[in-house]
């Protein structure tokens, strides 16, 4: 029981780690930042070898998504193998996407966080993790820039983004 817990937590991380990938890579994010750098050398060994079947299209990396929805139906299963045995399997389809969407939430919300925090704290400075977060969020924020400007210098499109994603979440939290 103790391998498996530890298998689900490895494999989750990893699922993290090729959703970060997927998510840099369709925000355009700076393939020589040294962030992205250490995801891909992380995540090179097996998305590679699927690159050969998966091409990618533009922006859009199919292997890694593949990974992604593979790992997390992998830890769904090692999570709950009774859904197989009773026929479910169409349950653990849709569980491990529902995963993949709740962590793409939390890392946008985090991302929206770090973001936040370092224009407070340090807005001039440069930092990879900044960088990336502020890459990521961009396209969330941008649309939301348009709907709701900044009043007295304040921009409340984070705070907007970030009650979306929780709305989002608290809508997928039935199906996990």
């Amino acid at each position: 029981m103790t391998v498996i817990l530890i298998l689900i937590v490895v494999l989750r991380l990893f699922g993290i780690l090729c959703l970060l990938r997927f998510l840099f890579q369709l925000a355009g994010a700076n393939m020589y930042n040294p962030l992205v750098q250490g995801f891909a050398r992380v995540t090179n060994p097996i998305l590679q070898p699927l690159r050969r079947f998966l091409p990618k299209h533009r922006l859009i990396d199919f292997s890694s998504g593949l990974v992604v929805l593979i790992t997390f139906f992998i830890v769904r299963y090692l999570s709950n193998p009774d859904l197989v045995k009773a026929g479910q399997f169409h349950l653990l389809l849709v569980s491990s996407f529902v995963m993949a969407i709740k962590y793409v939430c939390w890392i946008f919300i985090g991302s929206i966080l770090l973001t936040v925090i370092m224009s407070w704290v340090a807005p001039n400075v440069y930092s990879p993790a900044t960088e990336l977060a502020r890459v990521l969020t961009e396209p969330v924020l941008r649309p939301l820039r348009k709907v709701l400007p900044a009043a007295a210098g304040f921009d409340f499109s984070p705070m907007l983004a970030m009650v979306g994603l929780s709305f989002i979440l608290f809508l997928l939290r039935p199906y996990l």
